[in-house]
């Protein structure tokens, strides 16, 4: 009997997982840290930002290269029950974040490295905003593509026969990702 090793249900609970961590670290830079910025000491200003752009860097970076690599691969490997629609707008959020990071985000950072200008920081915490909604609405996508995903798994294991009557095999539709042979 084959049983599935890694499922496209499984790797969309990943990327919601990771989706998730993206998420809480946005609303976190947002409410918290870029207002926070108002108080540091203007003679250390630039050296502060320049440290804590190397910090963020380390932790966002990695998670955004992640999401960026599951999105791809759950538009290859879309659940049953997930409309495929619903991958497209994911990828297309990511790259409007992407966007927004690169293009203005990070140059608005970079600006504060040379030192405080209030215009900049209100800049910074005004634009943030953008990537704060688009994360939060890819989380409530994710999260509701997850919940249609689960919701056609159960109907087929609550079937009786382990398929639904429309059932496609793996290899075309797509939901298994790595498959092992199980004795």
């Amino acid at each position: 009997m084959q049983k599935r090793f890694f499922s496209s249900v499984d790797l969309l609970l990943v990327h919601l997982i990771g989706t998730a961590l993206l998420t809480g670290l946005v609303w976190s830079f947002q409410i918290l840290y870029f207002p926070s910025m108002a108080g540091w000491r203007e003679e250390s200003f630039g050296d502060l930002q320049t440290v804590g752009l190397l910090h963020t860097g380390f932790l966002l970076m990695p998670l955004m290269l992640f999401e960026g690599i599951s999105a791809g691969l759950l538009l290859m490997f879309r659940p049953r029950g997930v409309p495929a629609w619903c991958m497209w707008v994911g990828v297309g959020l990511i790259a409007g974040i992407w966007l927004s990071s690169s293009l203005i985000q990070y140059a608005v950072q970079a600006r504060l490295e040379l030192g405080w200008d209030p215009q900049t920081h209100a800049k910074l915490v005004d634009e943030n905003w953008v990537r704060t909604v688009l994360w939060t609405a890819r989380l409530v996508l994710v999260t509701g593509a997850l919940r249609l995903a689960v919701a056609q798994n159960s109907d087929i294991h609550s079937s009786g026969t382990g398929t639904p009557s429309d059932a496609r095999t793996p290899s075309t539709s797509g939901n298994a990702i790595a498959s092992v042979t199980m004795r």
